[in-house]
């Protein structure tokens, strides 16, 4: 179920992204949330651990559109997005969470532009 997709944003500016998961079949099919956590982590690198990353869930940052379309927005506040030397990049991940088990639905760059 996993996918990588790369976000673009400005380094030092609020930012909001939409997403809209499928269940990877064939045809694609979205994906419906009733029953996960949905979590995402912003941090450094893909190597940087987890307990680094700044967390977003649907009680700070996430917000769940329509739940039986798959559909979610994350809003990043400025002061998670550093003023990094732009060009520069930040990594995320989105994992869900059921019945005890974390999948990984989707990750990426986060490639930061100079204001």
């Amino acid at each position: 179920m996993s996918q990588r997709l790369d976000l673009t944003g400005i380094a030092g500016n609020d930012l909001q992204f939409s997403f809209n998961l499928t269940d990877g079949s064939s045809p694609a099919l979205p994906l419906n949330l009733a029953g996960y956590t949905v979590t995402a982590y912003l941090k450094a690198a893909d190597y940087t651990p987890d307990t680094l990353a700044a967390v977003y869930t649907t009680s700070d940052g996430l917000t769940v559109t329509s739940s039986a379309d798959g559909q979610f927005t994350w809003a990043i506040p400025a002061a998670d997005v550093p003023l990094v030397s732009a060009p520069g990049w930040l990594w995320y991940r989105i994992d869900l969470t059921a019945n005890g088990a974390t999948e990984t639905a989707m990750y990426g760059a986060l490639n930061l532009t100079a204001a």
